[in-house]
C-alpha cells in the first residue's frame, strides 16, 4: 500500500514541477556563484518550491496542468531576471527591481545583448509541455493527490522549513549582496528583501531631524573630518556671479576615452582641447543607487546619496527635496531639464518636482526624429534645447538647464553614418568598438552645441558642466575578448576601480581659462557644492553630503549599490567589504594593487555607514510635497 502511495506521489504533477524547478534553482545557482551543490541547493530553496507547489495542489480544482505550467513559467521568469540583473548590474535584483519590468520595453535592445543561449535551459521544458498539451499527449495525468495524508503535511513541512531557513538568516548581516544570496538561498534573500523593504539592516544609533539642520551639518563635518570654510576665505567662490549653469549628463560615460587615442585617433578630440579650459577632475566615482541615470541626477542636484536598496525617484518622488534648483530659484534663475525619454520612465514626472525644477522637456517635447537607441538622440536634444535657452538669453534671465543625454546607452549601436572613428579592425563588431564610436559621437555633439551656444552668445556668461553618470562596460555584462580589449587600451588589467571611474570637468570662460587637473578623490556628491562655490550659492543652510572640490582636499566617499554597503574610496583606497569589514579588500587608487593589511582603515569604514545612515534617515524626514 505504502509503495503505490509513493508511486503515485512521484508521478504527481507536484513532484514532477518540484524536481524542475530544484533543477533550475540549481542551475542559475551555478550560472551565478559557479557551485553545484546539490545539498546547499535543496537546504536553502526547496521549503519555498515545495511550499508554493503544494498550495496549488490544495487549491486547484479544475486546470491544475495550467497552473502548474504557470507557476513554472512565473518561477523560470524570475530565474531568467534574476541571471540577466546579475550579467549587467553585478547584483542579484530585489524584489522592487522586479516591480520595475515596465521599464524594460525602454531598454529592450540592452535586454537583448544580455541573452545567453544556455538560459533558453530555464524554458524549453515549459515549451514541450506546451506543445504536448496541443497534441493531447500530455504525459502526466490529472489526478489529485490525497490532501490529508500528503499535501497538508507537505505543505506545513514546507512552510516550517522556509521559516526556519528564515529565521536563521533575519539577522544575519552580509555586506555583498550576491554572497548573501548565495548564503542565504535565493528565494529566502527576496523574501528578506521583502520584510526589510527600503530599510537599511546596518543601524547607525543618530536623531536626524530635518528641523535641526545646523546640528545635523555639524555632525557630517566631523563624521567626514572637514572643517568649515568661511565663504570670504574660499577659492573662486562667486567668481561665476548670476552666470547660467547647463550641465550635460553624459550616459555611460566612463573617463578613461578621455585622453585616448586608438589607432593614432583621439576619442575625444573636443572635450580633450576643451580641457586645456577646464576644471577637470579625473578621480571621480559613480555613487549611484539602483535608479542609475536618475539617481546621478538626483545625486547632482541635491547632494544626497541615493538609496541603497530602491530608486530614490521610486521610493521618494513625492518629497520635497532641498536641492540646487530651488536654491537658484531663489536666485531669480529659470530652471529646466531636458530628457528625451518617456517622462514616467523611472518616475521622473514625480522626481523633477521633486527636485524643484520649474520645467522639464521629455519625449513628447521632442518627438520621435532621429531615434538612436531608447530615444531621440543627443543631436536632436541638443538642437531642441538651444532654442529655449535662447529665449531666457534674450529676457536676460539667468537660468540653470540640465541636459540628459541617451545615445551613448548600452548596447552603444550607432546608424553606420554615425559612427565615424576609424578603428582598427579587432575593434570592429566588438561591444567595446562600439562604445568608443558613441562616446565620440557624444564628443562631437557636444562640440556643436557649444558652438551654437558661441553663435547665441551664451557660452561665455554660462557655467558648463559635464559628467558622466555611471559605468558603460561592465565586466560581468562583457565576453572576455571585450575586457581584453579595454585592458589593451588602459594598458593594465581593467579593474573595479576603472569601471567606477567617471569623468567630471567644469568649463567657465574667463575662469577657468588656465586649465586645472585636480587629481584628488572626487565623487558625484562633490558636483554640487563644487558648482554653487562657483556661483556664489550659498550652502549655509542646506544639507550636502558632498563638499567643494576646489577648497577641500580630504576626502570619502561612499558607493553602495554597484559595490557591497560599507564599500568607500578615500584618498588612498577603494575598500570592498564581503561578509563585512574583516575579510573585505583594500584596493591602492595609485597601482590599483590590493593591500593585505588594511585594519587602520576601519574607522573610514564606520564614518561611510554613519555617512549613508545619516542620509538615509534625513532624506526620510523631508516633507511631503503639496
Amino acid at each position: 500500500m505504502k509503495s503505490n502511495y509513493i508511486t503515485e506521489f512521484l508521478k504527481s504533477h507536484l513532484f514532477i514541477i518540484t524536481l524542475i524547478l530544484v533543477i533550475k534553482t540549481m542551475l542559475l545557482r551555478f550560472l551565478l556563484f559557479e557551485e553545484l551543490n546539490i545539498t546547499k541547493t535543496l537546504f536553502l530553496e526547496l521549503g519555498y518550491i515545495v511550499a508554493f507547489a503544494s498550495l496549488i495542489e490544495l487549491i486547484a480544482v479544475k486546470g491544475k496542468p495550467f497552473f502548474y505550467l504557470l507557476l513554472n513559467a512565473v518561477f523560470s521568469t524570475l530565474l531568467l531576471a534574476v541571471i540577466l540583473y546579475y550579467s549587467f548590474f553585478g547584483r542579484i535584483v530585489t524584489y522592487f527591481a522586479l516591480f520595475q519590468l515596465g521599464q524594460v520595453d525602454t531598454i529592450n535592445e540592452s535586454v537583448t545583448a544580455l541573452i545567453e543561449p544556455v538560459y533558453g535551459l530555464f524554458f524549453v521544458d515549459i515549451a514541450i509541455f506546451i506543445v504536448l498539451l496541443v497534441i493531447r499527449k500530455y504525459p502526466i495525468k490529472n489526478r489529485s493527490l490525497n490532501k490529508k495524508l500528503f499535501v497538508i503535511p507537505l505543505l506545513v513541512v514546507a512552510l516550517g522549513i522556509s521559516f526556519a531557513t528564515f529565521m536563521i538568516h533575519k539577522n544575519e548581516v552580509i555586506s555583498n549582496n550576491v554572497i548573501a544570496a548565495q548564503e542565504k538561498g535565493i528565494l529566502n534573500y527576496e523574501a528578506l528583501e521583502v520584510y526589510y523593504g527600503s530599510e537599511s539592516q546596518i543601524l547607525v544609533d543618530i536623531d536626524v531631524s530635518v528641523d535641526n539642520v545646523p546640528k545635523l551639518k555639524q555632525e557630517i563635518r566631523e563624521v567626514k573630518g572637514i572643517e568649515q570654510i568661511p565663504q570670504e576665505e574660499r577659492n573662486y567662490f562667486n567668481t561665476a556671479e548670476k552666470r547660467n549653469l547647463i550641465v550635460i549628463q553624459v550616459e555611460s560615460m566612463q573617463n578613461f576615452p578621455i585622453g585616448l587615442k586608438v589607432g593614432g585617433e583621439e576619442v575625444t578630440p573636443h572635450i580633450n582641447k576643451m580641457l586645456d579650459n577646464s576644471f577637470y577632475f579625473p578621480n571621480t566615482v559613480q555613487q549611484t543607487g539602483p535608479g542609475n541615470t536618475s539617481d546621478a541626477e538626483f545625486i547632482f542636484n541635491t547632494s544626497l546619496y541615493p538609496l541603497a536598496f530602491n530608486p530614490t525617484s521610486q521610493t521618494y518622488g513625492n518629497k520635497k527635496f532641498p536641492s540646487l534648483p530651488r536654491l537658484l530659484k531663489a536666485e531669480g534663475y529659470a530652471t529646466m531639464t531636458f530628457h528625451a525619454d518617456d517622462i514616467e520612465f523611472w518616475n521622473r514626472d514625480e522626481l523633477y518636482p521633486a527636485l524643484g525644477f520649474e520645467h522639464y522637456y521629455d519625449g513628447k517635447f521632442f518627438g520621435n526624429k532621429d531615434v538612436i537607441g531608447i530615444g531621440p538622440s543627443d543631436e536632436v536634444l541638443f538642437d531642441k534645447a538651444l532654442p529655449v535657452l535662447k529665449g531666457y538669453h534674450l529676457k536676460d534671465q539667468p537660468f540653470y538647464a540640465q541636459l540628459i543625454g541617451l545615445t551613448s546607452h548600452h548596447p552603444f549601436k550607432l546608424p553606420a553614418d554615425e559612427a565615424e572613428l576609424e578603428l582598427p579592425d579587432k575593434f570592429k563588431g566588438s561591444l567595446t568598438g562600439d562604445y568608443l564610436q558613441s562616446i565620440n559621437y557624444m564628443d562631437r555633439k557636444i562640440n556643436n552645441f557649444i558652438e551654437k551656444l558661441k553663435q547665441a552668445g551664451i557660452y561665455e556668461e554660462s557655467v558648463i558642466v559635464i559628467y558622466g553618470d555611471h559605468f558603460g562596460l561592465q565586466q560581468s555584462a562583457m565576453d572576455q575578448e571585450d575586457v581584453d580589449l579595454v585592458s589593451d587600451l588602459l594598458g593594465n588589467e581593467y579593474k573595479l576601480i576603472d569601471r567606477l571611474n567617471i569623468p567630471f570637468i567644469i568649463h567657465a570662460p574667463g575662469i577657468t581659462d588656465q586649465g586645472k587637473t585636480l587629481e584628488k578623490t572626487s565623487g558625484q556628491l562633490d558636483m554640487m557644492p563644487t558648482v554653487a562655490n562657483l556661483l556664489g550659492i550659498s550652502l549655509e543652510d542646506q544639507v550636502v553630503f558632498g563638499q567643494d572640490l576646489l577648497n577641500y582636499d580630504k576626502n570619502l566617499l561612499g558607493v553602495r549599490y554597484y559595490l557591497p554597503i560599507g564599500s568607500f574610496f578615500n584618498n588612498e583606497i577603494l575598500f570592498v567589504p564581503k561578509k563585512g569589514f574583516e575579510d573585505g579588500t583594500a584596493y591602492d587608487l595609485q597601482t590599483e594593487e590590493v593591500i593585505e593589511d588594511y585594519e587602520k582603515y576601519k574607522e573610514d569604514y564606520n564614518r561611510v555607514l554613519k555617512l549613508e545612515k545619516l542620509s538615509d534617515t534625513y532624506l526620510k524626514s523631508l516633507p511631503e510635497r503639496k
